[in-house]
């Protein structure tokens, strides 16, 4: 299994963190995007991370937690409420819900940590990878191009694929990238790439796979901000017969054919690092945002034998986890 590490920047590696006790009980906020079925996944991981810093509830550690499920009016609720409280951090997790955060703790400054977001510096969340500025810092997913990776593996497992479609969210300002991104690595490949755009994930639905499929496409590429509703994305292509890829590892665990990229729970337990150096007196701004260097393979052979598909050693080779 591959170890997750980041670095801070694009080259300066990780300092060995000592953990001392902390002197006070801090309150931490925890505002995600995703559903509240999805807080069994990473609020463990974020109390598994403080804990590593002396931080256990209720001793020395107080949380706040909402899972928004995608609803901008919860996020910016449940963002007031933690301000008005006093919250020493809030952690978040996606650009629609960080940029939100953003907005609401201008006025008081509350430090923001964000537990990943795709692209910061592109949507304007911070000022630089290096010295953020303002008071949002922490993980940035946006690295290396995994779309060419994606597609690879893809090609692997479908030598034939002549047809791909990705499917992104119009509410969410990095769709373009990834789109973007995954529009030059299926040129440079040969692959014709479909794009098609929804405002919620109740729109990725029999309809559009019927429509897809009417237009060749032979497999789907989930932008990750639909994680959440991973299950029902999944399904719903699956029945159309399309297989799906996606970044995070919680798609192949519902039946996508693989997924590459990094593993939001990850970022988590790591958001503990930032919070406990703000706490301790370091601003935000001097927090240089971390990138990832190394990436998670997940591939579902249960999902391959639905489709026909026989995974090559080459691919398994490579995996980190196989889902049988």
């Amino acid at each position: 299994m591959l170890r997750r590490v980041f670095v801070a920047g694009a080259s300066v590696g990780l300092s060995a963190v000592t953990r001392a006790q902390p002197r006070k009980k801090i309150v931490v906020g925890f505002v995600a995007w995703w559903p509240a079925g999805m807080e069994k996944d990473y609020v463990p991981r974020l109390r598994k991370g403080l804990a590593a810093y002396g931080y256990v509830e209720p001793q020395t550690l107080e949380l706040m937690v909402t899972f928004a499920g995608g609803d901008a009016g919860v996020t910016c609720d449940a963002t007031k409420r933690m301000v008005m409280a006093g919250v020493d951090v809030i952690v978040v997790t996606a650009t629609p819900a960080a940029t939100i955060v953003k907005e609401e703790t201008q006025t008081t400054q509350t430090p923001v940590v964000m537990a990943p977001v795709s692209d910061p510096l592109a949507t304007g969340l911070v000022q630089s990878i290096a010295r953020p500025g303002g008071n949002l810092t922490g993980m940035s997913m946006a690295g290396p191009d995994l779309s060419g990776k994606r597609l690879q593996v893809l090609r692997d497992i479908m030598p034939k694929l002549e047809v791909l479609a990705f499917v992104g969210s119009n509410r969410d300002s990095n769709s373009k990238t990834f789109a973007a991104s995954l529009e030059r690595a299926a040129a440079q490949a040969g692959v014709k790439l479909i794009v098609r755009m929804v405002d919620s994930p109740e729109q990725i639905d029999d309809a559009l796979m019927v429509d897809l499929k009417r237009a060749g496409v032979q497999a789907l590429n989930i932008q990750p901000i639909f994680v959440g509703q991973h299950v029902k994305v999944v399904e719903t292509a699956t029945r159309a017969g399309l297989p799906t890829t996606s970044d995070f590892p919680p798609f192949a665990d519902a039946g996508s054919l693989f997924t590459y990229g990094l593993d939001g729970r990850v970022c988590a337990e790591r958001a503990a690092y930032f919070i406990d150096r703000i706490v301790k007196g370091t601003k935000p701004a001097d927090l240089p945002i971390e990138l990832p260097t190394q990436f998670t393979l997940v591939v579902n052979r249960k999902a391959a034998a639905h489709f026909g598909l026989t995974l090559p050693q080459s691919v398994l080779a490579q995996a980190d986890e196989i889902i049988e």
